[in-house]
């Protein structure tokens, strides 16, 4: 139970940081947008491992 929850919350931070970085890039902030992505992509793969207890 616990490890779904942290899943969904990582799986919300990667949305919420995918959907900051969208209006950084049209504002042509690529540091912070290239940050926020890394960022997104690094809370999908928490999200994975949460879920799975995983990785690949």
């Amino acid at each position: 139970m616990q490890r779904s929850i942290f899943g969904v919350f990582t799986a919300l931070l990667a949305v919420i940081c995918f959907l900051c970085a969208l209006p950084a890039l049209r504002k042509k902030r690529y540091g912070l947008a290239v940050l926020l992505f890394l960022n997104a992509f690094t809370n999908v793969v928490n999200t994975i491992h949460a879920v799975y207890g995983t990785l690949f």
